[in-house]
């Protein structure tokens, strides 16, 4: 099946949607950390199919980056949240101390599962619009 350039209107209405979807996750992620597993599956899954379904289930490399993007947003979103809602790590500790094995297990940042985690976020949207 070829994959043809998005139109601009529509590839804006689908960042959009993603975007919105993203944070939305994203946010609630911040909240329930120890949902990670099923949230990582909710952005990934969420994003990618709020896009196709604004892009009229097209296909394509720019959907697919644009969608990669908007996951990486919500994984951004959700490590700002984590950190505002922390009674002693905030944002500046993250940023400074990440090598850290607390900071980053706090803030979910460990290569099994946190990172694997946010993979499987990403790999979802590129598998859908590939």
């Amino acid at each position: 099946m070829p994959t043809v350039a998005t139109p601009v209107s529509t590839l804006i209405k689908s960042v959009v949607i993603g975007a919105l979807i993203a944070s939305f996750v994203g946010v609630l992620w911040g909240y329930y950390p120890q949902w990670q597993f099923y949230l990582a599956l909710i952005l990934g899954f969420g994003v990618a199919e709020g896009m196709a379904w604004a892009a009229n289930y097209k296909r394509g490399k720019d959907l697919q980056i644009a969608a990669i993007a908007c996951v990486m947003l919500g994984i951004v979103l959700s490590r700002v949240f984590i950190a505002q809602n922390h009674p002693i790590f905030g944002i500046d500790t993250l940023l400074n101390n990440a090598l850290d094995p607390v900071v980053s297990r706090t803030f979910q940042m460990r290569l099994l599962p946190d990172i694997a985690f946010i993979a499987l976020a990403a790999a979802i949207p590129f598998v859908r619009f590939r």
